[in-house]
């Protein structure tokens, strides 16, 4: 942890007073060396590397710093051009609002005013504070396709495939199999209406499945892993003919003898389910559509929240050093950072 000074506010910066933080996958998965490589770089819109490295290095080698992309806070001062929030709303001083960029991970923030995002009124404050992961989550739950009468299968439950998971319910899923290695997790999933849990550290997912379907398959796989690619194995070795890929976790490294063949052969539909990864407008207003969701309470994040672990941001380093050396067995849905 270092202490430095904030920078001065330039005319379209605001000054944030962070309430809360939370640690996301990917920069576990940073963390532990796993990685992309430089061929497989993204086309999108510019990295920012260089201001992670000092204009050295690349976008997910580590170390990234300054980390935290998820979390929200107070508006303590707004810069002299300051007025608006992208996508529209009155900028005040006092504002609660959840950050779209990085970092979070310290008492206040400096950034400009596109990357923060009004709370909507009525919506807790250590609720609004997930902003960005619970605007992934919701909005994936929104997009990934899901029909009456679907049978749904989702590779990980925890805070993102527990959001997807009640999705599929919301929409009128007829069977639902939560699949983990996480006792706690699949134990939560099954509270929160799942049908069938796999715990894939037992026995084999895919195979399971398939006795669950007579050798049909799901209607629709998500993968909420992430990571090294295992989730987009078993979902694609889940899914049915005609039936739907949801594509949420970012996987980082190359699966080995990955195939095709069923993309082609089964029709397969695939969604990728990531909010933040369009243009800078479409990822606020998707934001917004996600969010006015979370205001309706389709969601039950209270059972999340009541399930998540709450650290100082003087133990920062050590939540990273302890939450990677045990992946696998991680029972915190979600890890929350409180300065």
């Amino acid at each position: 942890m270092d202490t430095v000074e904030l920078p001065k506010l330039g005319p379209n910066d605001v000054l944030v007073n962070t309430q809360q933080a939370s640690v996301c996958g990917s920069e576990r998965y940073f963390y532990r060396g796993i990685s992309v490589r430089e061929e497989d770089e993204a086309r999108g819109r510019p990295t920012e590397g260089g201001e992670y490295h000092d204009g050295e290095g690349r976008r997910h080698s580590y170390p990234m710093g300054p980390l935290g992309h998820e979390g929200g806070g107070t508006i303590e001062a707004v810069g002299s051009a300051v007025d608006t929030y992208l996508g529209g709303g009155e900028v005040s001083v006092g504002d609660r609002v959840g950050s779209l960029y990085y970092p979070t991970y310290t008492d206040y923030w400096v950034t400009d005013v596109s990357n923060v995002q009004p709370i909507p009124d009525g919506v807790d404050f250590e609720v609004g504070c997930l902003y960005e992961a619970l605007v992934c989550a919701a909005w994936a739950a929104r997009r990934m396709n899901v029909k009456l009468g679907d049978t749904v299968a989702v590779n990980g439950v925890g805070f993102a495939g527990n959001i997807m998971l009640q999705g599929a319910i919301e929409s009128g899923a007829s069977q639902v199999i939560a699949v983990d290695v996480v006792d706690e997790k699949l134990d939560i999933a099954e509270e929160m209406g799942a049908d069938v849990t796999i715990d894939a550290s037992e026995e084999t997912p895919v195979e399971r499945v398939d006795e669950l379907t007579d050798d049909e398959g799901v209607d629709v796989a998500i993968e909420a892993v992430g990571g090294t690619g295992i989730g987009i194995e078993q979902a694609l070795g889940m899914v049915a003919h005609n039936g739907v890929l949801a594509l949420y976790g970012d996987n980082y490294e190359p699966i080995d003898e990955f195939c095709f063949h069923r993309f082609h052969e089964d029709g397969l539909e695939v969604q990728t389910l990531n909010a933040m990864h369009y243009t800078e407008l479409q990822a606020v207003e998707y934001a917004r559509e996600a969010y006015r969701t979370v205001a309706r309470d389709v969601f039950d994040i209270q059972t999340i929240l009541d399930n998540s672990d709450r650290y100082s941001l003087d133990e920062l380093p050590e939540v990273f050093e302890n939450e990677t050396e045990c992946m696998d067995s991680q029972d915190s849905l979600k890890t929350l950072i409180i300065p």
